[in-house]
């Protein structure tokens, strides 16, 4: 089984890209000095201009956050728990720094809509869910700490309404 965290909303919610992921050519990843392996530059069918290749600085920057339309698993785990018709995945490594960027991602998105809810659930397996509620002016990184926390109880949802 596996941790699917996503963001539910009555209004559309934006995407958010890692800043630090680029996608890089074979050519341009050789100029760069990047080290391939024989199968990608010997292999004559592969366009060397098309960027196929994921590039970061270091292996901690492959956790920023993103977040997603585009669900990587069974949009059935979402409609379980949530009726909201607008749906993004949440992709990241909790860091009280990057919870601080997701409590200002739900700040902004609470200026167009009233309420949103993030979960965090476990994939092909719906249980009763622990549901808490705040108001927007409670968040803080500690009530989003439940995303990043080790092991897995039951489903937990946090609702953050403006009033």
């Amino acid at each position: 089984m596996s941790e699917f965290q996503f963001i539910t909303s009555n209004h559309p919610l934006k995407e958010v890209e890692n800043p630090y992921i680029e996608f890089l050519s074979i050519n341009e990843a050789i100029k760069k000095g990047v080290v391939l392996p024989d199968m990608l530059t010997d292999d004559e069918d592969l366009d060397r201009d098309e960027k196929i290749l994921m590039n970061v600085e270091s292996e901690e920057q492959l956790d920023e956050i993103e977040i997603k339309r585009d669900l990587y698993y069974d949009v059935a785990n979402v409609e379980a728990y949530s009726s909201k018709p607008h749906v993004v995945e949440l992709r990241w490594r909790y860091t009280d720094a990057r919870a601080e960027q997701l409590v200002e991602y739900i700040t902004d998105h609470l200026k167009t809509a009233d309420e949103v809810e993030i979960w965090k659930v476990w994939v092909d397996e719906q249980t009763e869910p622990s549901v808490q509620s705040i108001k927007l002016d409670a968040l803080t990184i500690d009530a989003l700490r439940f995303l990043g926390a080790d092991g897995f109880e039951r489903p937990q949802c946090l609702r953050v309404t403006i009033s």
